[in-house]
């Protein structure tokens, strides 16, 4: 018994101490708005699969409409790499990335598995923020900024 709650601490804190690397490095910014899903707009975001980017967070934001009840929206900052360009979609792989051979962060991101990394060198995964689907309209808010 002795043996197997010292195993459950070992791996708890195996857990603990490996989450330095769970939370983008992308810095904390102000994010609140709505979409309103009739506005022509934001079309692509009536449907399963749809997506779409709207400025806001750190580096714009990309919103993605997963089942009509789900949505996810993540910062296109690459977390490996602050300095490049937003990343952009892949609807083929599901991923975001970078476009620019030269100066890019060599890793992908998959949105459906809440922005994992998906191929790379990247450590982080994407910076989420807070979906809430309100009748006809959703609500993107970061959530942790406002909080601190």
């Amino acid at each position: 018994m002795k043996t197997k709650l010292l195993y459950m601490a070992l791996f708890f804190g195996i857990i603990l101490s490996g989450c330095e690397h769970c939370e983008s490095p992308v810095p904390e910014v102000g994010v609140d708005f709505y979409v309103y899903l009739e506005d022509a707009s934001f079309a692509a975001l009536q449907n399963p699969g749809g997506w779409c980017y709207v400025t806001g967070g750190y580096n714009g934001i990309f919103l993605y409409n997963f089942d009509c009840s789900t949505y996810y929206a993540y910062d296109r900052a690459c977390p490996a790499s602050l300095k490049h360009t937003s990343l952009i979609y892949n609807e083929k792989t599901h991923c975001l990335y970078h476009t620019d051979t030269v100066a890019n962060c060599n890793s992908q991101y998959n949105v459906l598995l809440q922005g994992a990394v998906h191929s790379g060198s990247s450590k982080y995964p994407l910076k989420k923020y807070r979906v809430r689907k309100e009748g006809g309209k959703i609500h993107v808010v970061n959530e942790s900024y406002y909080l601190d």
